[in-house]
């Protein structure tokens, strides 16, 4: 199958542009994942969405912005003897992490608006970007709004929150990823109206990937993660004592650690099982419509997360399990959202060539 596209209709430097603020949203995710494994989201007290990119630059800053930190809950209720230095360590990731969702502003803003006045992009794409920019400014105060929830009476973030901003992000990065890939096969996004049952699979799998790494997301907020660190087994059963507190009705399942915890590595399980069925049968079966190479792509990466997952119980959530197992969650996002595009476009050339 031939997928080249039409070439009037693309601009070399809007697709570069597209995939360069794919990967800006990428690093920021890992980024974000890391700054809360080091236990560093906490340590800027401020906004200052302008201000605030200028970092310390003297001892006396320092100590000024040290001071400010001492203020909070976290420093009074956990990191009361933190030095100076150590502070600067939990500052610099959360700084970093600022600095990069501003940077992606910048670099989203202005090039849209050159390509705008350049009439390189169609009305299509254009409300899908700014699609985009309002999620983008949303996350932005979502983020913040996270942050505000540490710096009361609870030296933690709420895990409500977090994980509100961690769906916000992927939202962001699926809807960049699909722009990007439409963007690419221009000529081939035609609707076709039947929506066959291999599609309605192949999106299963995606959505039980989506609420799996949801679910991580209270796991992360709750630190719930760290309450059993043996698999499949919890304390020796299948199902733990306590899994369901009357007391707390529906929200058991978002604030009770061990029902998160419960909740967490068993859906990650009927999603891995799911998933590497569905994808070991298509890699048997379809034929017409298939990216074998894809195929196998999922199933190695789907494997490797499942991995990563028991490794980063196993270790009492350590940081480098724990991120790769963040990261790699995006990648298989990633993945099959590539999967279903393919597929999308493999179809719509299918449909034209029988038309012909």
């Amino acid at each position: 199958m031939n997928l080249i596209h039409k070439k009037h209709y693309f601009k070399k430097e809007v697709f570069i542009w597209l995939v360069l603020l794919l990967a800006l949203v990428f690093s920021i995710i890992i980024v974000g994942g890391l700054t809360r494994l080091t236990d560093s989201g906490l340590s800027m007290v401020n906004w200052q969405p302008i201000l605030g990119t200028i970092p310390p630059l003297t001892k006396d800053q320092w100590l000024k912005i040290f001071e400010l930190y001492q203020d909070s809950p976290e420093y009074i209720y956990i990191n009361s003897d933190i030095s100076l230095n150590e502070f600067k360590y939990i500052f610099w990731w959360e700084w970093g992490h600022r600095v990069i969702a501003r940077f992606i502003g910048i670099f989203f803003f202005f090039p849209f608006i050159y390509f705008v006045f350049k009439k390189y992009l169609n009305r299509k794409l254009i409300y899908k970007l700014l699609l985009a920019l309002i999620f983008g400014i949303f996350q932005a105060l979502v983020g913040w709004w996270m942050v505000k929830s540490g710096l009361t009476d609870d030296p933690y973030v709420s895990a409500y929150r977090l994980t509100f901003h961690l769906m916000n992000a992927l939202i962001i990065f699926s809807l960049l990823l699909w722009t990007c890939m439409d963007y690419y096969y221009l000529e081939y996004n035609k609707k076709i109206k039947n929506f066959n049952s291999y599609e309605v699979f192949l999106l299963f799998s995606l959505i039980l990937v989506l609420i799996t790494v949801i679910s991580g997301g209270f796991m992360a907020g709750t630190h719930a993660g760290q309450s059993f660190n043996t698999y499949p087994l919890m304390s020796g059963k299948v199902i733990p004592d306590d899994y369901f507190i009357k007391e707390l009705g529906i929200l058991n399942f978002f604030e009770n650690t061990i029902a998160i915890n419960f909740n967490h590595r068993w859906l990650a399980t009927f999603t891995f099982l799911y998933t590497f069925s569905f994808f070991t049968y298509s890699i048997v079966s379809v034929k017409q419509l298939a990216s074998k190479k894809l195929f196998f792509l999922v199933l190695f990466i789907l494997i490797l997360q499942f991995i990563l997952g028991v490794l980063t119980l196993l270790s009492n959530v350590n940081i480098n399990y724990a991120s790769l197992h963040q990261t790699n969650s995006v990648i298989l996002i990633a993945l099959l959202i590539i999967t279903y595009h393919d597929y999308k476009i493999k179809k719509n050339l299918l449909n034209d060539q029988k038309m012909s």
